[in-house]
């Protein structure tokens, strides 16, 4: 059975953060294997598109604070408008509960169709980041439950994530879809290569015991504790070196973080790198892959450095470490710095502790993007059936135009 599918997300490329790349990955494959599939999300400037599925880009403006974050002014978009009003869909799936969620939510309305939401992300650490109003937190709170109180299905990636909804008010049913990864296992003479390369793009020393970090450059992903593990090991004499791969609001202030503890010839900033060939090559030049956040709900990161037998430092209790059992896949550390600087110099004597945790890593942790979305269809399949049949006597609203 054939479907045609929209997935609507407020960030996508060239912002390289988990949802985007799981919009585009459900977007890849079931337009590849299931049918045609739409992409809707907010224009970059400068940017184009290059994909074998469709993209419709809405205008949009840089979101104060949150940069490289967008904000969408679909409504203001009339090319954008008379291109998605012309299109039909069997069902949506909104990946954000704001500007295009709301999109999907109008869509799905009017035309008598299903809303798959997925909850991906913290979203009331975000608006507490840009917002000094707890009240104003609150009612986009409201907003934001609302959003998810009215898909037909609600999804999030993990239990951890579920339970997060829950503290946030939701109270009715969700079902957990995994996320996964379109990294590839390579082979031991492809991984050669792919480090060198790696080494090159980097600039990093191949003697060198690396530690790499792959993620918005933002204090909420706990950045600043990894800097400061680093200046703790400096001190101690451990050598090593540190790669930070990406962007975001805080990266001056951790390079001036780095500068002012005397890191600077420790310390790579490789920026943003959105090829994701150039990323293979750096994570294969990698021993551990540090990512303490306890912001992160189902780190897609995780599993692209599992791909290359990386295995990952992530804090106990923490949404990232669900699955992850200490030095048998991955290895747990409490909430400071302290602990993730004892962590990185005990392991780094031990070689063979990493090794089996790495490939305990690939074998248990890394799921391909393939095989999830066959499971996204089979799912979506289901509820279209369902929507039909409970649907079958209402006629949906001819009325469809995006901005009622």
């Amino acid at each position: 059975m054939k479907i045609t599918t929209c997935q609507f997300n407020d960030s996508y490329f060239p912002i390289m953060d988990g949802v985007g790349i799981t919009a585009h990955n459900y977007a890849r494959w079931l337009n590849e294997k299931y049918g045609k599939t739409v992409l809707v999300a907010p224009k970059v400037k400068d940017y184009e598109d290059d994909e074998d599925y469709r993209v419709y880009r809405f205008k949009s403006v840089l979101l104060p604070g949150m940069n490289p974050y967008r904000v969408g002014l679909p409504l203001i978009d009339i090319t954008f408008k008379k291109k998605l009003k012309k299109l039909h869909f069997d069902i949506v799936h909104g990946h954000s509960p704001f500007i295009s969620g709301q999109l999907a939510q109008q869509l799905a309305r009017k035309r008598g169709i299903p809303l798959v939401a997925t909850f991906h992300t913290k979203f009331r650490d975000d608006f507490r980041k840009v917002l000094n109003n707890n009240l104003f937190v609150d009612f986009l709170m409201n907003l934001t439950l609302d959003f998810y109180n009215s898909a037909d299905v609600v999804w999030v990636p993990n239990k951890s994530t579920g339970q997060t909804l829950r503290e946030y008010g939701y109270k009715g049913k969700f079902e957990i879809m995994p996320n996964g990864t379109d990294m590839e296992i390579p082979d031991k003479s492809k991984r050669l290569k792919l480090r060198k390369a790696g080494l090159e793009i980097t600039g990093a020393d191949g003697n060198q015991f690396t530690l790499l970090f792959v993620g918005q450059h933002r204090w909420e992903k706990n950045v600043r504790m990894i800097i400061d593990s680093l200046r703790l090991l400096s001190e101690k004499k451990v050598i090593f070196q540190m790669i930070f791969v990406g962007e975001g609001y805080a990266a001056k202030e951790m390079k001036k973080l780095v500068k002012e503890y005397n890191l600077n010839d420790k310390v790579i900033f490789s920026g943003l790198v959105t090829d994701r060939n150039k990323l293979k090559s750096i994570y294969s030049c990698a021993d551990l892959f540090v990512f303490p956040s306890i912001y992160d709900n189902s780190p897609l990161v995780i599993q692209e450095a599992a791909a290359f037998d990386v295995p990952s430092v992530v804090v106990k209790k923490s949404s990232a470490a669900e699955g992850i059992t200490d030095k048998v896949n991955g290895f747990l550390i409490d909430d400071n710095p302290q602990a993730l600087f004892k962590l990185i110099s005990e392991v780094k004597k031990y070689p063979e502790v990493i090794k089996l945790a790495g490939e305990g890593a690939r074998k248990s942790i890394y799921k391909p993007w393939e095989g999830i979305v066959d499971l996204v269809y089979q799912r979506y399949v289901e509820i279209i059936e369902e929507n039909v049949h409970k649907r079958k006597s209402v006629r949906p609203a001819e009325d469809d135009d995006l901005d009622d």
